[in-house]
């Protein structure tokens, strides 16, 4: 039986950051979060879960070119403890948990990164989609590279996942069995106040085995106008395309920006991939996939930036998303 949400109020605060040197050659920085969630459910119960943790990082110097990094992520109950919300405060293997999300080596050659091993990930369909108390890291192999004038090349190998998105939570599980995911990417911004990029995403034998992926976005002053196309390969069943536009404004004497987005799929249902997903319509809980095959769904929001009045590290938003199912179904709406 499908259960709907009628309500839930999530509150996340970083309440400490770390940066600091214990020796030369050891660099450390991270934050302590805690977080609380009422999650209730039509025609059933209020869940209500609170949780306190947040990630240690270290890295070493660099030597010839070469850092070895690693991070500590930790979420641990507080107070009520139902973890049926829904962001997974703690994990399936463990009730309150630490996982070693990232464990890499790094190089820099020039223009040239090449990354191995457990670490955070920034790509439109595979991305750390940090809503909870532990982010989604990834086990990866990836090369950056900027020779080419304004443009940034991506190429990468992910292989799995742990985090707020992962099939478990609290260990890495390969994100598509043994054929893993392979991401070839291209970011240009060359013309002024306009960045391009298109992206490609190899995932054989997954229910989506394959996603192109382009995106414009202009910005001048405190304006900014963006426009998205998803072609995503269904294994069975029509492939999909998905279409977005956004546009803000903001006013910067009141810390205020003002922003519409809107999503729409066509034959098949929209996918936003190992993570949040890129699309403008997008609220930290409801996303163009929970519309199904040829869902819509808009996004209303205003953003209130504390620094106007003095206050650092502040944001507040107000959202409205409406999504839109077949016409046989009734829309889903969050405030």
């Amino acid at each position: 039986m499908h259960k709907t949400i009628r309500s839930t109020l999530p509150i996340l605060i970083t309440t400490l950051t770390i940066n600091a040197n214990i020796f030369e050659e050891i660099k450390t920085s991270g934050y302590l979060r805690t977080a609380y969630e009422i999650h209730a459910v039509e025609n059933s119960d209020t869940f209500k879960d609170g949780a306190i943790g947040g990630k240690l990082h270290i890295d070493t110097a660099p030597y010839l070119g070469i850092q070895f990094s690693t991070s500590f992520y930790t979420s641990n109950a507080l107070g009520s403890s139902d973890n049926t919300g829904l962001v997974p405060f703690r994990g399936k293997v463990a009730n309150s948990y630490t996982l070693v999300g990232e464990a890499y080596i790094q190089g820099i050659w020039g223009n040239t990164r090449v990354k191995i091993g457990r670490q955070e990930i920034d790509t439109p369909f595979a991305q750390v989609d940090d809503i909870g108390m532990v982010p989604n890291t990834f086990e990866a192999y990836i090369l950056e590279n900027k020779d080419l004038r304004d443009t940034t090349l991506f190429l990468g190998q992910i292989q799995k996942m742990a985090g707020v998105d992962a099939a478990v939570v609290d260990a890495f599980t390969p994100v598509n069995g043994d054929n893993n995911m392979q991401v070839v990417g291209a970011t240009y911004e060359g013309l002024e106040n306009i960045t391009l990029s298109t992206w490609y995403y190899r995932i054989k034998d997954a229910e989506v085995d394959s996603i192109a992926y382009i995106e414009a976005n202009y910005e001048i002053e405190n304006y900014s106008i963006g426009l998205q196309v998803a072609k995503q390969g269904y294994t069975t069943g029509k492939d999909a395309t998905v279409f977005g536009i956004t546009a803000s404004a903001e006013y910067a004497p009141l810390g205020l920006t003002l922003s519409a987005s809107y999503n729409k799929a066509w034959d098949n249902a929209a996918f936003s991939g190992f993570g949040g997903g890129p699309f403008f319509a997008n609220t930290e809980y409801l996303i163009p996939d929970n519309a199904g095959v040829d869902g819509e769904q808009s996004n209303i929001s205003i953003a209130w930036d504390a620094t106007t009045i003095g206050i650092e590290n502040l944001n507040i938003s107000l959202n409205h998303a409406l999504l839109k199912t077949k016409p046989n179904k009734k829309p889903q709406r969050q405030t």
